[in-house]
């Protein structure tokens, strides 16, 4: 693709602005969590009786409401959400969420990421090779790595008779 690459989608500009003023600590996210959660029940709260009264006014303030809860509900649950990510194990700590220059896997994960066959697979997957390619290049890196364990294997057999032949 030539050019500008495409701009950001708001939805991720709000996510990195939310992540830029939450707290990185899991106390942290929990307690405002808890904060923007009690805000937005008592928001839904003001609103059902707000639309359930029959002035205008009371209507009013009860779509204002809503509409304060459902933003409030979102925002606990973008504050809550790397707790609940670290939680299943999919990052190792709320505080390495986000980062750019921090792996957010798990260790096992990031050695697979580095594999050279699981990334021939990714790429193949994705429909960047083809099937004869796909094979070919499978073919060369199984090759490489038996003549490497070959090689491995012949070095220790030749060394271990250069040392019966020197006693």
């Amino acid at each position: 693709m030539v050019g500008r690459p495409p701009e950001q989608s708001t939805l991720r500009q709000s996510h990195r602005l939310v992540e830029h003023y939450t707290p990185d600590g899991t106390l942290g996210r929990v307690l405002l969590a808890s904060a923007t959660g009690s805000l937005s029940g008592g928001a839904f709260l003001l609103a059902i009786f707000g639309l359930a009264s029959f002035g205008f006014v009371w209507f009013l303030t009860g779509l204002l409401a809503a509409g304060v809860g459902v933003v409030a509900a979102l925002l606990t649950v973008l504050t809550l959400w790397p707790v609940y990510l670290s939680l299943i194990g999919n990052v190792e700590s709320p505080e390495e969420y986000g980062r750019a220059d921090s792996p957010s896997t798990p260790a096992a994960k990031r050695v697979a990421d580095t594999d050279p066959s699981e990334v021939l697979k990714r790429k193949y997957a994705a429909g960047e090779l083809s099937d004869e390619e796909f094979e070919r290049r499978l073919d060369r890196l199984l090759n490489a790595d038996e003549a490497t364990r070959r090689g491995s294997d012949g070095e220790d057999a030749a060394s271990k008779r250069a040392l019966r032949e020197q006693n």
